[in-house]
């Protein structure tokens, strides 16, 4: 298949993924090619991850009502991406991938960003995790949503038959949500640079620098941010 064939056809896969007025933000052109050639473009990824998933699975009252809870807070997620303009990837049972295609330019979109992360907070405490509370046998306290945020040059690649992000800015994203507890958003030392030297969030995100540990530094751990919203 030639590129731009390609391209189109993993356009058509990508319009459950797209925000509204995504051709704002990127043209259709400009993406086709991308998704055509595998080239690399620069991304902003936010990785979800609901902490003490599987014990809020094993204390259920009702699976069914579970799968429900599930399902609502896929839905919430990918709404509150949409308002943010993030591209929402997938769903990962207890977890999300929310994207962001700034292309050459890093400060693009990094005020969404930071309104996705405090938004997807707010959403899971005020509507998902009353649910799983009136559903729980027993709840243990570790229980709740953290986030991990990174940014970096990314493919989009069709992997069984949808379309995805690769590169490293995925594995970090993952690694600092691997690392931060419920309620935490961490992001790493590079993001925390392009977050500090944004004017726009100077009042409306704190940065806190910590220790995550981390799959390649289990021991010494690396370097990174705690964000807080104001």
């Amino acid at each position: 298949m030639k590129p731009d064939a390609r391209g189109a056809k993993a356009l058509q896969k990508l319009d459950l993924h797209a925000p509204p007025d995504w051709e704002k933000t990127i043209s259709k052109e400009e993406l086709v090619r991308l998704l055509g050639a595998g080239d690399q473009t620069g991304i902003h990824v936010v990785i979800g991850d609901i902490r003490g998933s599987t014990h809020l699975m094993r204390e259920a009252v009702s699976s069914r009502e579970y799968a429900m809870i599930t399902t609502a807070f896929t839905e919430k997620m990918r709404s509150v991406a949409r308002e943010n303009m993030g591209w929402f990837d997938k769903f990962t049972g207890d977890g999300f991938v929310v994207y962001w295609l700034y292309g050459t330019k890093p400060s693009r979109f990094l005020r969404e960003v930071m309104l996705f992360c405090r938004k997807a907070h707010e959403a899971f405490e005020a509507e998902i995790f009353p649910e799983h509370r009136k559903n729980a046998r027993n709840l243990p306290a570790h229980v709740g949503l953290a986030l991990g945020v990174d940014s970096g040059r990314c493919a989009l690649e069709e992997i069984a038959g949808d379309f995805t992000i690769i590169g490293h800015a995925v594995v970090g994203a993952k690694r600092m949500a691997e690392a931060a507890v419920k309620g935490q958003t961490f992001c790493n030392i590079r993001m925390g640079h392009l977050l500090a030297a944004e004017p726009s969030l100077k009042r409306a995100i704190e940065l806190r620098t910590t220790i995550a540990k981390t799959k390649e530094y289990p021991d010494q751990g690396q370097e990174a941010y705690q964000i807080s919203f104001r």
